[in-house]
């Protein structure tokens, strides 16, 4: 009879379902206007350059927490944003995809670098 109330959790899209084969970095953003952000990009991803990250210890109260998805040759990559406050997530992004550039940039501003294989050779 209980199981009457219960809520079905929603389906998962194709989408959400390749996510879980990628590999996962969740990385702090400093806190802003989470919906005028969540607009910016939907307009353009490279909005995502404008957050600035911060160690998760410095938070207090409120972030953005943004997960990147990746692949193991980086072809495929993909970002979402979640808003916290006193650490329970208040807003969700949309999932977007990003290419090997942005995401290079994006990796950096937090030191993580990253190259592609074939771009491994030096350039003489």
């Amino acid at each position: 009879m209980f199981g009457l109330f219960k809520k079905k959790a929603p389906e998962e899209t194709s989408l959400q379902k390749r996510l879980r084969d990628l590999k996962l970095r969740k990385i702090s953003y400093v806190d802003t206007d989470f919906e005028e952000f969540a607009r910016l990009m939907r307009s353009d991803v490279k909005n995502w350059l404008k957050l600035k990250p911060v160690n998760y210890y410095a938070i207090k109260r409120e972030y953005i927490m943004g997960s990147v998805y990746t692949s193991p040759d980086y072809s495929e990559n993909y970002v979402s944003f979640e808003r916290y406050e006193q650490e329970r997530r208040t807003d969700k992004s949309d999932i977007y995809a990003v290419d090997f550039e942005l995401l290079s940039k994006a990796l950096a501003k937090v030191g993580i670098i990253i190259t592609r294989s074939d771009e491994s050779e030096p350039i003489q």
